[in-house]
């Protein structure tokens, strides 16, 4: 963060200072040569100020994602835009800044920091660890692939100002799970569930060069059969703790002491652990100021079950808290050490609910009465803070969702509340101090400080975060529509806002109030898509049957002037489906699963109708259609761009899934420029030329580089080269001020997380 600022400081001295060679004449905020220009350009990027300026401006956006759901793929399915608003819908009950798996947090509060000051980590994958480097940064190890948009695999180094160290990086390997990481002098040790490390058959314990990420083959440890959770140090020696039951060819289950020198076993540590799995230690000390070593887990040891202490050479101590259940984390303040887990009991019977603090000499409670609802994951202290993890969702009576923090001078909860999108499951956080006010945090979970929003989401073009006051929908959202001062909202809802609308719903901008028209729909229709023209708004979905008491199959029409319902019917027969509506001059091109239109067989899946009543055109014509259900429909140059789920187009052959259909000679391209593996449920066309393709697919025109998203270029007749890196559907997309924004099921784009939305130019 300090760095980010120093540069940007820097950037604009130096502006000033060239401006500066003549002395200004005048006083003048906008002039560049004054003190003026340089004041107020900084106020206004450290304040993050729009306002209309001769000042410069700065993109502040980091666009938020969708996260959970009741039920099914997790995503934006539809996408619009309205002043300097994006609007989005689908199945999500969360928003929340797409941070990955690690965030550097306001210790006051817990809102992460601007991106603009500590630029975002985007880590796709979980992160278990980490610690620090000593310099202000910090190393952090996990089960994740990518760090800032570049390659990297369970292991990596982020330094001060918040940015990945590019010189820093290990062998690729996408099985590497990392748990554990201690640093001690220029070495990095590493454990967690690894069977090789690159080129060698080292296993769940390596050491590395901190500046490289090298392996060094001058320490071994040799034999270790399974996974390692957690490592401490005691000078020239490295505690190891884990699932593993024999190391160096010795039998010991857990917990052992190796050299740090070459990672030999250190026999004469010999304590037992009979079954289970050590989980954290922590080299504490007891009230005289001997070291002791504090380890927890879901063993059983003859010493005390889940949790016992030992001297570093192995002595047991008197410390016997007995929880009765699985202890996750262990931390020690002053004279207490504190308890995390899943345990309800201490001390052989009094009730204590996953987190208590004990006497450090014999683990006899102090304080059992935190008032939590599940179980810890992981505790850190930092100072006077005691930092947890976990599943609860309350403590002492202070709403939580998963993490929290008490002020250890009196045990009470303080105000860091981060909100992540979930549970933290064991092996839980890491919580360490990145200094001012600030605690950089890892879980494993995609995002926090997230906020509720069922379905529906009105987002700041500028900020990327969501506004208030908008209305939740009961059920998913799969169209949206903009015409004038009213918002079309199709899907398969029932309630919005607490008002009746069954899956078709207006509402009236600015203010996104819930219209006072309802549309009524028969039955449990869902809508699909909805677009329109200079006097009607379009509509068409799946299940539907009557439309404000009148018939109209799979699609139907309201007049913008009044919003009755038009005349205009397709009739695509019963259980038919609108899947998508396209106007062209004077056509309306429907796509769907149909066999007939105007109540006439033999048109399936693809028709035009005219504009005014429905009636068929005959284009194409019933000798050439695709052969099974039409998705999504998108017209440039004279041609329709079509996706779907079909192979074959009547009368011409083979055909995969997409198809070109011009206008001009109403006959379909040959050869067919994009051909893809598998379904196309997307396709969208800009006025540059570029047409978008999305689906389950996992190539374009055998090309595996388009796996879900690809971009035909019409002006070349070629796949664009650029690589979005997404890894699931792009069901939505939309172009507005110089950037794409897409939409859909994926949680990785560019190589970043980002919660099924994402900001590019198509060049990252």
């Amino acid at each position: 963060m300090g760095a980010f600022r120093s540069h940007f400081l820097t950037y604009i001295l130096f502006f000033a200072l060239v401006f500066q060679c003549k002395p200004a004449e005048l006083s003048n905020t906008c002039d560049v040569r004054t003190d003026g220009f340089i004041y107020g350009s900084l106020i206004r990027f450290v304040t993050g100020d729009r306002s209309p300026s001769c000042l410069p401006s700065f993109d502040f956006q980091e666009l938020w994602g969708v996260f959970q759901a009741p039920s099914g793929d997790i995503g934006v399915n539809a996408m619009t835009s309205y002043n300097d608003q994006i609007i989005i819908g689908g199945n999500f009950q969360l928003l929340g800044p797409s941070t990955g798996s690690a965030a550097f947090l306001q210790s006051g509060d817990g809102k992460v920091v601007p991106s603009r000051y500590c630029p975002y980590l985007k880590i796709v994958g979980n992160t278990y660890i980490a610690i620090p480097d000593g310099g202000g940064g910090f190393y952090i190890g996990g089960e994740f692939f990518a760090v800032q948009g570049q390659e990297r695999f369970g292991v990596a180094h982020i330094l001060p100002g918040c940015q990945l160290d590019y010189q820093f990086n290990v062998p690729k390997d996408n099985t590497r799970i990392v748990y554990s990481l201690l640093l001690k002098d220029d070495k990095l040790y590493v454990g967690g569930n690894f069977t090789l490390w690159g080129d060698t058959t080292q296993r769940y314990l390596v050491r590395l060069n901190r500046y490289t990420g090298n392996i060094d083959t001058s320490f071994t440890v040799q034999n270790i059969d399974n996974t390692v959770f957690d490592l401490d140090t005691d000078f020239d020696s490295v505690f190891v703790c884990g699932e593993f039951s024999q190391i160096g060819g010795i039998a010991k289950r857990g917990i052992a002491r190796i050299s740090s020198a070459d990672g030999a076993v250190i026999t004469s540590f010999n304590t037992v652990i009979s079954t289970g799995t050590c989980l954290d230690l922590y080299l504490g000390t007891d009230s005289q100021g001997s070291p002791n070593l504090f380890i927890v887990g879901d063993f059983n040891a003859p010493s005390g079950n889940y949790a016992f202490a030992v001297y570093p050479d192995g002595t047991a101590t008197g410390w016997a808290p007995d929880p009765n259940a699985q202890v996750n984390s262990v931390q020690q303040y002053q004279n207490k050490i504190y308890l995390g887990g899943s345990f309800t009991t201490l001390n052989g019977g009094t009730p204590t609910s996953y987190l208590a603090s004990v006497n450090q000499n014999t683990g006899t409670i102090i304080n059992n009465n935190f008032g939590l609802d599940a179980y810890v994951a992981s505790l850190q202290v930092i100072e006077n803070t005691l930092y947890l993890s976990g599943q609860f969702t309350t403590v002492k009576g202070n709403p939580r969702i998963s993490m929290a923090a008490l002020d250890l001078t009196n045990e009470t909860v303080n105000g860091f509340n981060p909100t992540p999108e979930g549970t933290i499951s064991n092996p839980g956080s890491s919580f360490l101090s990145a200094g001012n006010g600030v605690v950089f945090v890892t879980f494993d979970r995609s995002t926090i400080n997230v906020v509720p929003r069922n379905h529906f989401a009105v987002i700041d073009e500028y900020t990327g975060a969501p506004i208030e006051g908008t209305p939740n929908f009961d059920f998913s959202i799969k169209a949206l529509h903009v015409n004038g001062n009213r918002l079309f909202v199709g899907g398969s809802f029932t309630n919005v806002g607490g008002q009746s609308r069954n899956a078709f719903a207006i509402l009236d901008l600015p203010h996104y109030q819930v219209s006072s028209t309802n549309v009524i729909l028969s039955g449990s229709p869902e809508i699909r898509t909805i677009t329109s023209d200079e006097s009607k708004v379009y509509a068409g979905g799946i299940s539907l049957g009557t439309v404000n008491g009148q018939i109209r199959n799979g699609v139907f029409a309201l007049n913008l002037g009044d919003l009755s319902l038009n005349n205009w019917n397709p009739d695509l027969g019963v259980g038919s489906s609108g899947e998508s509506i396209l106007v062209v001059n004077d056509l309306v091109f429907i796509g769907g699963s149909f066999t007939q239109v105007n109540g006439v067989g033999g048109y399936q899946y693809f028709q035009a109708v005219d504009k005014l009543s429905g009636t068929k055109m005959d284009i194409p014509s019933t000798s050439n259609l695709p052969g099974g259900l039409v998705y999504s429909l998108a017209h440039a140059n004279s041609r329709i761009y079509i996706g779907g789920f079909f192979t074959n187009i009547t009368g011409i052959g083979t055909v995969n899934f997409a198809a070109v259909y011009d206008l001009t000679s109403r006959t379909y391209l040959q050869p067919n420029p994009v051909s893809a593996e598998n379904m196309v449920n997307y396709v969208a066309a800009y006025p540059d030329g570029n047409v978008f393709y999305g689906g389950s697919f996992v190539n374009l025109n055998g090309d595996t580089r388009y796996n879900s998203f690809g971009v035909y270029q019409t002006y070349t007749n070629s796949l664009s080269p650029w690589n979005a890196g997404i890894n699931n559907v792009v069901y939505t997309s939309m172009f507005k001020n110089g950037s794409y924004y897409l939409g859909g099921i994926f949680n990785v784009a560019l190589r970043r997380i980002n919660g099924g939305l994402v900001r590019t130019r198509l060049f990252e």
